[in-house]
């Protein structure tokens, strides 16, 4: 009885000592960090790139600490996913990733970590539409004609898209299933280089790209958006019809760009960051300069972001499963 007594008293002072550890680390939040980082797994100048620089300074600033943005691009951008999961979780190392990593669950076999158990998400940031979109002198004008064409002619019109096994590849794919037309996806490494060059040539009938990529080349006349891959129409192109409003309901063609922190961060700091996050996004001035980059300000919390994260895996999990994708 003694015994028990003893385990029961070191084990409520443990208890006790856990509940007073989390408001004692997020009180010393942010002075414990040298420098507050946000790691961004892909390349200068993609959407997550310019989605991070355009909050960084500013979220900064809420929390009186400096913050840097630094790229570790790799391997379709697990690699600086999987350092930030294996980080200290004391909310000094961020990751600015879209919720596509919901789907790699899914389609990498050999995935270094887990973006459900060892990722938790701070909060929104914003969200980057789909588009599909045609050559300028392409004969196609609008999204119902290029589906009509591709039942009536399988297997003669091609589309090139950002990445095999991402979002935009699933929106079309699951046209195909949907309606019954038929594509031929032309493999290009990224949404530029000579995939923009073939698409902008018409030697590509189609491409869904976000819009960060293609915005400038529809505002100056070199291609023609037809749909955005949405239910929805997006407010940064109000005139663009939605796939949602012409039949295709539930098409998850956009990304929507998130920060996390390591799944075990104190609950308490998360909760900081979201706030300060959540005031940074909301701000007229960082709403305007993300749809200049092609994002529509989005103001959700960590548990909104989970929620949807949980959703997207669920929706898009049978496709990648019927398509048989295996990604490295």
């Amino acid at each position: 009885m003694e015994a028990f007594r003893f385990r029961a008293a070191v084990g409520a002072c443990v208890l006790l000592g856990a509940a007073a550890t989390a408001p004692a680390a997020a009180q010393d939040f942010p002075a414990q960090c040298q420098v507050l980082k946000i790691i961004v797994p892909y390349s200068p100048g993609a959407s997550a790139d310019l989605a991070a620089r355009v909050v960084a300074e500013r979220l900064g600033t809420a929390l009186g600490k400096t913050m840097v943005v630094e790229n570790k691009p790799g391997a379709s951008g697990n690699i600086g996913t999987e350092e930030v999961a294996r980080a200290r979780p004391d909310g000094c190392t961020l990751l600015m990733n879209g919720t596509v990593i919901a789907t790699f669950v899914h389609s990498f076999p050999k995935l270094g970590y887990h973006p459900f158990n060892d990722l938790v998400p701070v909060g929104s940031v914003g969200i980057t539409p789909t588009l599909t979109v045609v050559p300028a002198k392409s004969p196609f004008h609008s999204f119902s004609e290029l589906v009509e064409a591709g039942k009536a002619k399988p297997d003669t019109l091609n589309y090139s898209i950002a990445g095999y096994g991402l979002q935009q590849h699933l929106a079309i794919e699951e046209v195909m299933a949907r309606t019954g037309a038929r594509f031929v996806y032309v493999p290009y490494k990224g949404a530029g280089g000579a995939g923009m060059t073939d698409l902008l040539a018409g030697r590509v009938d189609f491409a869904s790209f976000l819009a960060a990529t293609v915005a400038g080349f529809i505002k100056n006349g070199q291609l023609r958006a037809l749909a955005v891959m949405q239910d929805k129409r997006s407010p940064l192109f109000p005139d663009l019809p939605a796939t949602g409003e012409l039949g295709l309901k539930g098409l998850y063609g956009g990304v929507h760009f998130l920060l996390f922190a390591p799944a075990k961060t104190p609950r308490a700091i998360v909760d900081r960051l979201d706030g300060a996050l959540a005031k940074v996004v909301g701000s007229a001035e960082v709403k305007e300069r993300l749809a200049g980059a092609g994002m529509e300000a989005t103001v959700m919390s960590s548990a909104q972001m989970a929620a949807e994260m949980q959703a997207l895996s669920d929706a898009l999990g049978p496709t990648i499963k019927r398509l048989g994708i295996r990604l490295e």
